[in-house]
Protein backbone atom coordinates (compact mmCIF):
# COMPACT_ATOMS: atom_id res chain seq x y z
CA UNK A 1 0.00 0.00 0.00
CA UNK A 2 1.13 3.72 -0.51
CA UNK A 3 1.67 5.92 1.80
CA UNK A 4 0.15 8.99 0.68
CA UNK A 5 2.36 11.76 2.65
CA UNK A 6 5.30 10.62 0.90
CA UNK A 7 6.27 12.71 -2.23
CA UNK A 8 8.34 11.42 -5.74
CA UNK A 9 10.98 13.66 -5.47
CA UNK A 10 12.39 14.18 -9.07
CA UNK A 11 15.50 16.08 -9.55
CA UNK A 12 15.92 17.43 -13.22
CA UNK A 13 16.83 20.50 -15.32
CA UNK A 14 14.25 23.24 -16.55
CA UNK A 15 14.74 21.44 -20.19
CA UNK A 16 14.47 17.89 -19.28
CA UNK A 17 11.12 17.35 -21.01
CA UNK A 18 11.74 13.56 -19.74
CA UNK A 19 11.22 14.38 -15.88
CA UNK A 20 8.45 16.80 -16.62
CA UNK A 21 6.43 14.40 -18.43
CA UNK A 22 6.96 11.92 -15.59
CA UNK A 23 6.06 14.11 -13.25
CA UNK A 24 2.86 15.33 -14.36
CA UNK A 25 1.86 11.82 -14.79
CA UNK A 26 2.26 10.94 -11.20
CA UNK A 27 0.46 14.05 -9.80
CA UNK A 28 -2.67 12.96 -12.16
CA UNK A 29 -2.77 10.12 -10.32
CA UNK A 30 -2.72 11.93 -7.09
CA UNK A 31 0.76 11.00 -5.92
CA UNK A 32 2.50 14.72 -4.26
CA UNK A 33 5.74 15.13 -6.38
CA UNK A 34 8.32 17.71 -5.66
CA UNK A 35 10.56 18.84 -8.30
CA UNK A 36 14.12 20.92 -8.10
CA UNK A 37 16.93 21.42 -10.38
CA UNK A 38 20.61 22.24 -9.85
CA UNK A 39 19.54 26.49 -9.77
CA UNK A 40 17.19 25.39 -6.30
CA UNK A 41 19.42 22.94 -4.57
CA UNK A 42 22.48 25.30 -4.68
CA UNK A 43 20.49 27.85 -3.21
CA UNK A 44 18.36 26.09 -0.67
CA UNK A 45 19.31 26.00 2.97
CA UNK A 46 20.68 22.48 3.92
CA UNK A 47 20.97 21.25 7.16
CA UNK A 48 23.00 17.68 6.44
CA UNK A 49 23.71 15.31 9.75
CA UNK A 50 23.89 12.09 7.94
CA UNK A 51 24.56 9.99 10.61
CA UNK A 52 22.31 11.57 13.36
CA UNK A 53 19.64 14.32 11.91
CA UNK A 54 19.36 13.01 7.68
CA UNK A 55 18.52 16.06 5.83
CA UNK A 56 16.47 18.65 6.06
CA UNK A 57 16.12 20.76 2.97
CA UNK A 58 14.53 24.43 2.92
CA UNK A 59 14.19 25.05 -0.83
CA UNK A 60 13.76 29.28 -2.25
CA UNK A 61 10.48 28.77 -3.11
CA UNK A 62 9.73 28.16 1.02
CA UNK A 63 8.79 24.29 0.42
CA UNK A 64 10.80 22.39 3.21
CA UNK A 65 11.83 18.27 2.57
CA UNK A 66 13.19 15.86 5.23
CA UNK A 67 14.36 12.68 4.76
CA UNK A 68 11.16 11.12 6.07
CA UNK A 69 8.86 12.71 3.63
CA UNK A 70 10.75 11.17 0.56
CA UNK A 71 9.73 7.68 -1.22
CA UNK A 72 11.62 7.89 -4.04
CA UNK A 73 13.80 10.28 -6.31
CA UNK A 74 14.17 10.09 -9.67
CA UNK A 75 17.68 11.73 -10.20
CA UNK A 76 18.17 12.89 -13.35
CA UNK A 77 20.90 15.87 -13.24
CA UNK A 78 23.43 15.96 -15.39
CA UNK A 79 25.90 18.28 -13.74
CA UNK A 80 26.69 19.06 -9.60
CA UNK A 81 28.38 22.97 -10.90
CA UNK A 82 26.43 25.16 -9.09
CA UNK A 83 25.36 27.97 -11.45
CA UNK A 84 26.62 30.97 -9.25
CA UNK A 85 29.83 29.47 -10.60
CA UNK A 86 29.81 28.89 -13.78
CA UNK A 87 31.73 32.19 -14.77
CA UNK A 88 34.04 31.73 -11.76
CA UNK A 89 38.30 30.80 -12.41
CA UNK A 90 38.72 27.31 -13.06
CA UNK A 91 39.66 26.54 -10.05
CA UNK A 92 37.10 27.71 -8.04
CA UNK A 93 34.81 26.40 -10.29
CA UNK A 94 35.94 22.74 -9.95
CA UNK A 95 36.06 23.01 -6.02
CA UNK A 96 32.56 24.36 -6.20
CA UNK A 97 31.53 21.32 -8.19
CA UNK A 98 33.42 18.61 -6.26
CA UNK A 99 32.03 19.98 -3.08
CA UNK A 100 28.83 20.45 -4.11
CA UNK A 101 28.12 17.07 -5.88
CA UNK A 102 30.11 15.37 -2.53
CA UNK A 103 27.00 16.85 -0.24
CA UNK A 104 24.41 15.70 -3.02
CA UNK A 105 25.58 12.14 -3.40
CA UNK A 106 26.02 12.07 0.46
CA UNK A 107 22.14 12.65 0.83
CA UNK A 108 20.86 10.86 -1.71
CA UNK A 109 23.28 7.50 -0.96
CA UNK A 110 22.12 8.14 2.24
CA UNK A 111 17.99 7.96 1.95
CA UNK A 112 16.40 4.65 2.55
CA UNK A 113 14.50 4.63 -0.73
CA UNK A 114 15.29 4.10 -4.03
CA UNK A 115 16.99 6.37 -5.81
CA UNK A 116 17.38 6.30 -9.70
CA UNK A 117 20.01 6.58 -10.67
CA UNK A 118 22.62 7.45 -7.76
CA UNK A 119 24.78 9.97 -9.22
CA UNK A 120 28.76 8.30 -10.36
CA UNK A 121 29.77 11.67 -10.09
CA UNK A 122 33.66 11.54 -11.16
CA UNK A 123 33.90 8.22 -11.66
CA UNK A 124 34.23 7.33 -14.95
CA UNK A 125 34.92 4.01 -14.45
CA UNK A 126 31.44 3.46 -13.04
CA UNK A 127 30.15 0.13 -14.79
CA UNK A 128 27.18 1.89 -16.06
CA UNK A 129 29.33 4.32 -17.78
CA UNK A 130 32.49 2.73 -18.93
CA UNK A 131 32.58 0.65 -22.04
CA UNK A 132 34.51 -1.85 -20.60
CA UNK A 133 32.38 -1.90 -17.66
CA UNK A 134 29.30 -2.60 -18.78
CA UNK A 135 30.86 -5.27 -21.77
CA UNK A 136 31.66 -7.36 -18.68
CA UNK A 137 28.35 -6.72 -17.13
CA UNK A 138 26.45 -8.00 -19.84
CA UNK A 139 28.84 -11.22 -20.42
CA UNK A 140 28.09 -12.47 -17.09
CA UNK A 141 24.38 -12.23 -18.11
CA UNK A 142 24.43 -13.55 -20.78
CA UNK A 143 23.68 -10.71 -23.20
CA UNK A 144 25.60 -10.79 -26.41
CA UNK A 145 27.56 -6.97 -26.85
CA UNK A 146 28.99 -5.11 -29.74
CA UNK A 147 33.06 -5.24 -29.99
CA UNK A 148 34.79 -2.04 -30.08
CA UNK A 149 38.50 -0.76 -29.65
CA UNK A 150 41.03 1.39 -27.75
CA UNK A 151 42.41 4.14 -29.73
CA UNK A 152 45.21 6.38 -28.50
CA UNK A 153 44.40 9.32 -31.33
CA UNK A 154 42.53 10.14 -33.60
CA UNK A 155 44.33 8.88 -36.47
CA UNK A 156 43.40 5.71 -34.77
CA UNK A 157 39.89 6.48 -34.36
CA UNK A 158 38.02 8.63 -36.10
CA UNK A 159 39.92 8.96 -39.11
CA UNK A 160 39.87 5.45 -39.24
CA UNK A 161 36.11 5.07 -39.97
CA UNK A 162 35.44 4.13 -36.55
CA UNK A 163 32.64 5.98 -34.31
CA UNK A 164 33.56 7.32 -31.06
CA UNK A 165 31.73 5.10 -27.37
CA UNK A 166 29.47 7.11 -25.50
CA UNK A 167 31.65 10.94 -23.88
CA UNK A 168 34.86 8.99 -24.69
CA UNK A 169 37.48 7.44 -22.31
CA UNK A 170 39.64 7.95 -20.62
CA UNK A 171 37.71 11.27 -19.36
CA UNK A 172 39.12 14.91 -20.48
CA UNK A 173 40.65 13.47 -23.96
CA UNK A 174 39.44 14.77 -27.20
CA UNK A 175 41.42 12.30 -28.88
CA UNK A 176 42.45 8.66 -27.23
CA UNK A 177 38.75 6.58 -26.41
CA UNK A 178 36.45 3.52 -27.31
CA UNK A 179 35.57 3.52 -30.70
CA UNK A 180 33.52 0.87 -32.97
CA UNK A 181 32.80 0.19 -36.49
CA UNK A 182 30.46 2.55 -36.96
CA UNK A 183 28.62 0.60 -40.37
CA UNK A 184 28.27 -1.99 -37.22
CA UNK A 185 25.77 0.33 -35.52
CA UNK A 186 22.80 1.06 -37.97
CA UNK A 187 19.63 1.38 -36.67
CA UNK A 188 18.97 0.39 -33.06
CA UNK A 189 16.02 -1.19 -31.39
CA UNK A 190 15.60 0.22 -27.70
CA UNK A 191 14.12 -1.29 -24.78
CA UNK A 192 13.57 -0.01 -21.59
CA UNK A 193 13.69 -1.22 -17.72
CA UNK A 194 12.56 0.03 -14.79
CA UNK A 195 13.28 -2.40 -12.12
CA UNK A 196 12.35 -5.85 -12.43
CA UNK A 197 10.02 -4.65 -15.79
CA UNK A 198 11.23 -4.78 -19.56
CA UNK A 199 9.33 -2.95 -21.76
CA UNK A 200 10.29 -3.28 -25.56
CA UNK A 201 10.93 -7.17 -25.43
CA UNK A 202 8.23 -10.14 -25.94
CA UNK A 203 11.23 -12.83 -25.13
CA UNK A 204 10.54 -12.83 -21.57
CA UNK A 205 13.91 -14.80 -20.45
CA UNK A 206 16.11 -11.82 -22.30
CA UNK A 207 13.49 -9.47 -20.73
CA UNK A 208 14.70 -11.16 -17.11
CA UNK A 209 18.27 -10.98 -18.16
CA UNK A 210 18.12 -7.28 -19.29
CA UNK A 211 16.25 -6.37 -16.04
CA UNK A 212 18.63 -8.03 -14.41
CA UNK A 213 21.80 -6.41 -15.74
CA UNK A 214 20.57 -3.26 -15.31
CA UNK A 215 20.18 -4.10 -11.65
CA UNK A 216 24.22 -5.00 -11.56
CA UNK A 217 25.49 -1.83 -13.06
CA UNK A 218 23.71 -0.40 -10.10
CA UNK A 219 20.51 1.51 -11.86
CA UNK A 220 17.09 1.41 -11.13
CA UNK A 221 16.31 2.29 -15.11
CA UNK A 222 18.24 2.20 -17.84
CA UNK A 223 17.40 2.00 -21.52
CA UNK A 224 19.34 -0.53 -23.72
CA UNK A 225 20.10 -0.51 -27.60
CA UNK A 226 20.18 -3.82 -29.57
CA UNK A 227 21.50 -3.76 -33.27
CA UNK A 228 20.45 -7.90 -34.40
CA UNK A 229 20.36 -9.31 -31.47
CA UNK A 230 23.77 -7.19 -30.39
CA UNK A 231 23.92 -4.97 -27.15
CA UNK A 232 25.34 -1.88 -28.49
CA UNK A 233 23.99 0.89 -26.10
CA UNK A 234 23.32 1.66 -22.96
CA UNK A 235 21.99 4.92 -21.66
CA UNK A 236 21.37 5.47 -17.99
CA UNK A 237 19.42 8.59 -18.26
CA UNK A 238 17.16 8.02 -21.34
CA UNK A 239 14.40 10.79 -22.61
CA UNK A 240 10.96 8.50 -22.89
CA UNK A 241 9.43 9.93 -26.38
CA UNK A 242 6.86 7.36 -26.16
CA UNK A 243 3.77 8.04 -24.15
CA UNK A 244 3.66 4.14 -22.83
CA UNK A 245 7.75 4.26 -21.86
CA UNK A 246 6.79 7.19 -19.98
CA UNK A 247 4.05 5.62 -17.72
CA UNK A 248 5.93 3.04 -17.45
CA UNK A 249 7.97 5.07 -15.41
CA UNK A 250 5.72 6.49 -13.68
CA UNK A 251 4.06 2.91 -12.82
CA UNK A 252 7.57 2.16 -11.84
CA UNK A 253 7.62 5.16 -9.30
CA UNK A 254 3.95 5.20 -7.95
CA UNK A 255 4.94 1.28 -7.05
CA UNK A 256 8.12 2.03 -4.93
CA UNK A 257 5.66 5.22 -3.18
Amino acid sequence: MSTPDRVALILAGADDVTAHVVGAGLAARGRPVVSAGLAELSVARWHHVPEKDGTLLELPDGRSLDDSRIGVVLHRLDAALPPAFAHAAPEDRDYAAAEFSALLASWLHGLAVPVANLPAGENAWAASLHPLGWHAVAADHGLVAGDFVVASSVRGGACAGLERVGAGFPKGSDAAGWYRPAAAVGALSWVWVFGPRCVGLADAELAARCAAFVTALGLGYAALGFAGGVLREVEPRPSFDDAAVAEACVDWLEAAL
